[in-house]
């Protein structure tokens, strides 16, 4: 396959990332009705990670992929599914959790020890400056869904440092290695238990676990991982800031919550600072 052909196919792989990651969120805001959000997470990591794994034939096992698919795989999505279901709307779970590159962009030069660019610096300010508006409308009931949701971002952020520092290299099997990272977090996420534990079994429920478990994290894990390997991460990075957009939207046309003036705004905002810092 020549350069423009994979590079073709890693832009369409990337279009099936942030379709499916997109519309996750008023996906499992349905699903949560059936199943606890410490449940869905088990499942995710449980039947994600045996596809995954089935796929690849392999697991790359080692104490700091251990560590890494605790940190990206285990606690991000319990916080990921609370916040989706505590917040007033799903898709502003969505626009917290894409705030990630943000917190990145902060801690790079103590972390990682590389400089980032004025550019980067003014996304930083631009995203945050929207994380606060948002805040600040909901600050009358002091919305828990988006404190857990910027909670989520932060160890986004700290997850991928970690990844990115201590076990991503050019052999690694990213299949294998994620594989594994969402196998050995299922006992993390069952530590959650005491945080309510229930699955409610309908032909509904059963499809939309079926389709969260092998479309949303199989299927959008493996074509993240091509797009990853075509493009690179910087490209990747950045269309992948398309998600948060997909989920206002999908969220108003399959829930009907469509978002007020200034959270439009201030989530335009955020979505527009992190993506300055991917691009720069």
């Amino acid at each position: 396959m020549g350069p423009r052909a994979s590079r073709r196919l890693g832009y369409a792989s990337l279009a099936v990332t942030v379709a499916v990651w997109g519309t996750a969120y008023p996906i499992i805001d349905v699903a949560e009705r059936y199943v606890s959000p410490v449940a869905l997470a088990a499942l995710r990591t449980l039947v994600g990670g045996a596809v995954l794994a089935a796929i690849s034939r392999r697991l790359v096992a080692n104490r700091r992929t251990l560590v890494a698919g605790f940190i990206n795989i285990g606690a991000f999505l319990v916080l990921l599914n609370l916040s989706i279901v505590l917040s007033p709307n799903p898709s502003l779970a969505a626009v917290m959790i894409y705030a990630q590159p943000l917190f990145t962009a902060i801690a790079t030069p103590y972390v990682l020890h590389r400089k980032i660019s004025g550019l980067q610096y003014a996304g930083v300010l631009i995203g945050m400056t929207g994380i606060g508006v948002l805040t600040a409308v909901d600050s009358r009931s002091l919305n828990t869904g988006l404190l857990l949701g910027l909670l989520g971002a932060v160890l986004w952020s700290a997850g991928t440092m970690y990844f990115e520092k201590y076990v991503a290299g050019d052999a690694i099997d990213l299949v294998g290695a994620t594989a594994f990272m969402s196998l050995a977090s299922t006992p993390l996420v069952l530590a959650f238990w005491p945080l309510g534990m229930y699955i409610k079994l309908t032909l509904e429920s059963i499809v939309i676990i079926i389709y969260i478990t092998l479309v949303i994290q199989a299927v959008g894990w493996l074509t993240w991982f091509y797009g990853v390997r075509s493009l690179g991460g910087v490209r990747a990075g950045a269309f992948s800031m398309v998600t948060p957009v997909i989920a206002i939207a999908s969220t108003a046309l399959l829930l009907g919550k469509v978002l007020a003036p200034t959270e439009v705004a201030a989530s335009a905002a955020v979505i527009l600072g992190a993506t300055l810092v991917q691009l720069a």
